[in-house]
């Protein structure tokens, strides 16, 4: 019973730390002036609710192979702060600022499954699931390193770039990570 209660702790407090950002966003539109501004903070509460959703999802897809242990809480509360200042940065329209902690939240991510697939152990012996769970690890790593490579490099254009550009390929960038984290099963929902 001890363990299971370990296991639930980790779950319950990253859905209450992310359901309390999604709650503080809500409250900061109305600071939010003109549209760009506008635009570029909805966008960030997408990050938070698609980051939210990778917690989930590794969450069905590792269980109690990550879930328990301390390293992954360590990882998760670092994701849940770049991710805050992702949302700070936004608000206060610091849009590059704001891609760099992208970047190092797409970084650490990448350190977290280069950790679990190259030095964590895993606690099952069902070759099955575990090949399950490093191919998962395999698309994750590839996915990071490339959004990750593709965010640095937006950033380094920033200086040839109008702003409202700028924020249009942040944005469609960021989409279609979203799309290789569905299409890869690192997010496993369907439409219906």
């Amino acid at each position: 019973m001890k363990i299971v209660q370990q296991i639930d702790f980790s779950s319950v407090l990253f859905d209450t730390l992310f359901g309390l950002i999604l709650f503080f966003c809500l409250d900061s539109f109305l600071e939010i002036k003109g549209i760009l501004p506008f635009i570029f903070y909805l966008f960030s509460i997408v990050i938070l609710v698609h980051w939210w959703l990778n917690f989930k999802s590794a969450d069905d897809a590792f269980g109690e192979e990550v879930t328990n242990s301390a390293i992954d809480l360590v990882f998760g509360i670092i994701y849940v702060i770049l991710i805050e200042y992702i949302i700070l940065n936004a608000k206060l329209f610091a849009v590059t600022t704001a891609t760099w902690f992208l970047i190092s939240l797409l970084a650490i991510d990448l350190i977290w499954a280069l950790i679990w697939r190259y030095i964590g152990r895993w606690n099952t012996t069902d070759k099955e699931k575990i090949k399950r769970m490093e191919k998962e690890l395999d698309h994750c790593i590839l996915v990071n390193s490339a959004a990750t490579a593709v965010f640095i490099f937006l950033v380094i254009m920033a200086q040839f770039l109008p702003l409202p550009f700028y924020i249009a390929g942040f944005i469609v960038l960021y989409i279609i990570f979203i799309i290789a984290t569905f299409k890869t099963k690192i997010i496993d929902l369907r439409i219906f």
